[in-house]
């Protein structure tokens, strides 16, 4: 029966537990196996809420609020939940398995190969991304009136991408509608990304997510963070609020269009950035389709497969693995 089995979940479905993808202060992340009649297996992952959070009703309610969020997401760029689970005491819902890495786990191999990411790659990822966002934002109730949806903490953690080079958003954890009170909210997310009215702890909007993206933009095209994330939590807070943004570190060769997009993207006032995440995601596709062809996700596997060939099962004498001197370079790589 392939991988040992951790343990088996018992739920209306059969799920056994093979091997540890992640683990936060909050839950954990498994590679599972849902079993069936005749021999039947379909590869998942299953989310958990650490047991210790099962008997917290906030925890409890933010836990079930997620997978009820983005059960009806289903698109591509986005992570899929299947179902909500309760076993033992201990919630769980399954998702889609991404077969991949982080987008943080790609822009840190090319920063220790001390090589900046193909610049039409990152604006292809941020693209895609992009297109998730706008059909996560655009999405209405049975009553046809717009759920609001902010994802809250778009960040290259939360964006995986999976051997076929489809990049993918997940981890909607802290994610919410955006009619909700600013009393009820409460700093969450990554402050190195975070918009600066989030960080204010104002209302939020889709405009947000925006503002995140045009980080993790800015991270992939430059290889540095746009703040200082060296300091001290509550001054990291405080330049997330004041937008604080160290644009010396963008390349001075970066094309014009994509330095105007950027500090759109980035605009301290929301109501100065895109007002509308599909048409961000159509200036980005405009930027490397206008010629008349571009890069597509055969184009991003091919590359991740050529650049990483023990992460992703190539032999380099078979598939011209990118290296120095002919020699291949492999870093930080995974069981």
């Amino acid at each position: 029966m392939g991988s040992e089995v951790l343990r088996v979940l018992e739920g209306r479905e059969r799920y056994e537990l093979v091997r540890l993808i992640a683990e936060g202060g909050m839950g954990t992340v498994f590679k599972a196996r849902k079993t069936g009649v005749a021999g039947f297996e379909k590869t998942v992952a299953i989310k958990m809420l650490r047991k210790q959070f099962s008997d917290n009703e906030s925890y409890v309610e933010g836990f079930i609020r997620e997978a009820k969020l983005v059960a009806n997401l289903i698109h591509e760029n986005i992570v899929q939940i299947y179902q909500l689970e309760r076993c033992d005491g201990a919630y769980y819902f399954v998702i889609e398995y991404v077969d991949g890495m982080p987008l943080f786990d790609l822009v840190d191999f090319h920063r220790k190969l001390q090589r900046p990411m193909p610049l039409e790659l990152a604006v292809f990822i941020a693209a895609r991304v992009a297109r998730g966002l706008a059909y996560a934002h655009s999405r209405r109730g049975p009553d046809g009136k717009p759920l609001g949806i902010v994802h809250c903490d778009v960040c290259p953690h939360n964006i995986l991408i999976n051997t076929e080079g489809v990049p993918k958003i997940t981890d909607f954890g802290i994610a919410r509608v955006a009619s909700q009170k600013a009393a009820e909210a409460r700093v969450s997310g990554k402050l190195a990304f975070m918009a600066p009215e989030q960080a204010r702890l104002e209302p939020v909007d889709f405009r947000a997510d925006i503002y995140a993206l045009g980080i993790v933009l800015f991270y992939m095209v430059s290889g540095r963070m746009a703040r200082n994330v060296g300091l001290q939590p509550t001054e990291q807070l405080a330049q997330a609020r004041e937008n604080r943004i160290d644009w010396s570190l963008l390349p001075e060769n970066l094309p014009e269009e994509i330095v105007a997009m950027l500090h759109r993207m980035l605009e301290s006032d929301p109501l100065k950035r895109y007002d509308d995440t599909s048409v961000l995601a159509r200036d980005l596709e405009y930027f490397i389709y206008k010629d008349g062809y571009g890069p597509t996700i055969v184009t991003l596997a091919d590359y991740m497969r050529k650049l990483m060939p023990g992460r992703f099962g190539i032999e380099p004498e078979a598939d011209g693995a990118i290296g120095d001197d002919d020699r291949t370079i492999v870093l930080n790589q995974k069981p």
